[in-house]
């Protein structure tokens, strides 16, 4: 068992930590195309980590304490709400991340259905929702229906007519959705939603702060925000598109007695009054001042130059990409792309690690009838590098061509151990993702959920490992 160590120097801790970090990638080296939204300007980072030290010592679960930190979440959630089309009915709040602010709009429409209905409510997901809606639907026991895509790769509106019953508190669309980077019809579900009088929100986390700027450089954005009557809810990421540390969201509603119904107070007990506004109660305040600090830096001119860079590797990516075998899945209307092939893109992914870029590869699955693909979150500091990106894409598609099928029937049968056999028994992934991913693609998919909860069960802490 590990235990405390003696003191260290802050010479011994650093070079601990730099040894501890030596197998990372480099979020700020612009050649990662996942797990990243990085405007590519260093000043950018350094006013987002000079105004987090600021703040970071206070606390945001009481702001008589700290006065500062409700003008700034004023401020932030002001700004947001300014660029979703809000009118002065619009609230909201901020949150440490996407999933927390589906958590509390998932809370808040469960609550307002149950006032009326005695009941909890189900919620109608498209299968390309984002999974923070089923976990959230299991923490809150609330009742998951799944709809269908149309061709487009968009929620289909038929689907959710149907789906819609009495038991309905919440109806969800993306904007855009995660893995392909379409757009919900918002418009026609928001028009399904305020015909029944449903509660609609719009997961915005990846759009919120790129789409409306796209918008005013001439894109063509379908409508998503309060300018449709029947949304009633809105999440938007500032650590995505707004450039702010993680975890950083801010949640809106269309009216305070929306938001209501999911700011928690507890006065029994012996100590002060409790009042959250978010999932968390104590949470550093140091990401709020980034974001706030951030979205002043940048203004509206900076945000304008920044998505202006993200349509220009965008469009590089979609005209480039295509003629060496990728085929651009869908129609994207926002920042995120994914690609297919005949080709192995497993391999393309791997041999792309090799030469220094991060391309995510996404599984898909067999069983649902979704395809595998790259996936590219394109980030603004991307336009500077994307023509060696796709040089190294055409070198890489060349070698892939040769490769082999990886063999999966040994793991098809059925009489051996996938996670010993993946080298996982010791806590530890392997370092070639492909045959994980292959087998990810082929499984049903409660196969693999339930191999992951084992996988990343043996990954945490256990003391014979200590």
């Amino acid at each position: 068992m590990r235990t405390l160590p003696d003191s260290m120097s802050d010479a011994e801790v650093f070079a601990e930590l730099e040894r501890y970090a030596s197998g990372d990638l480099d979020p700020h080296t612009r050649r990662m195309w996942g797990h990243i939204y990085y405007a590519g300007l260093s000043d950018v980072v350094e006013i987002a980590r000079r105004a987090y030290t600021m703040f970071m010592d206070k606390t945001m679960l009481d702001f008589t304490v700290y006065p500062s930190i409700l003008r700034m979440e004023n401020d932030v959630v002001a700004m947001t709400a300014s660029l979703l089309n809000s009118d002065d009915s619009v609230v909201g709040n901020f949150t440490y991340g996407g999933t927390e602010s589906i958590m509390l709009a998932l809370k808040a429409a469960r609550d307002y259905f149950k006032k009326k209905k005695g009941e909890n409510g189900e919620v109608i997901l498209p299968s390309t929702a984002h999974p923070a809606f089923y976990k959230s639907a299991e923490f809150l026991g609330l009742k998951p229906v799944r709809v269908g895509l149309d061709d487009d790769l968009k929620a289909s509106v038929e689907e959710v007519k149907e789906a819609v019953s009495k038991k309905t508190a919440m109806i969800v669309g993306s904007a855009p959705n995660y893995p392909f980077g379409v757009m919900d019809d918002i418009k026609a579900l928001s028009e399904i939603a305020q015909d029944r009088k449903i509660w609609m929100h719009v997961d915005a986390c990846l759009g919120g702060f790129v789409l409306p700027f796209f918008r005013k450089l001439g894109e063509k954005v379908p409508d998503f925000d309060f300018s449709l009557e029947g949304v009633s809810s809105i999440s938007a990421d500032l650590h995505k598109y707004g450039y702010a540390p993680r975890g950083a969201s801010v949640l809106l509603h269309r009216g305070s007695e929306l938001r209501e119904n999911h700011v928690f107070v507890m006065a029994s007990w012996p100590g002060y009054p409790i009042v959250n506004t978010a999932v968390l109660s104590t949470r550093s305040a140091g990401t709020l001042a980034a974001s706030w600090a951030v979205m002043h830096y940048l203004g509206e001119k900076g945000y304008l130059r920044l998505s202006e860079m993200i349509l220009k590797a965008k469009r590089k990516l979609i005209k480039e990409l295509p003629s060496i075998g990728l085929e651009l899945i869908g129609k994207p209307e926002g920042s995120v792309l994914a690609f297919t092939s005949e080709l192995n893109v497993f391999r393309i992914s791997s041999i792309m690690a090799e030469k220094g870029w991060y391309v995510q590869s996404q599984p898909g699955s067999k069983h649902l009838n979704f395809p595998k693909s790259l996936h590219f979150s394109v980030n603004p500091g991307h336009a500077e590098v994307v023509d060696s990106f796709v040089q190294d894409m055409k070198d890489a598609v060349e070698k892939a061509k040769g490769s082999e099928e990886i063999d999966l029937s040994s793991f098809m049968t059925g009489d051996m151990d996938i996670i010993s056999s993946l080298g996982i028994s010791e806590g530890e992934l392997p370092e070639n993702m492909e045959m994980i991913n292959e087998l990810i693609h082929v499984m049903p998919p409660e196969v693999v959920e339930e191999i992951f909860r084992k996988i990343v069960n043996e990954m945490l802490f256990k003391p014979s490992r200590y």
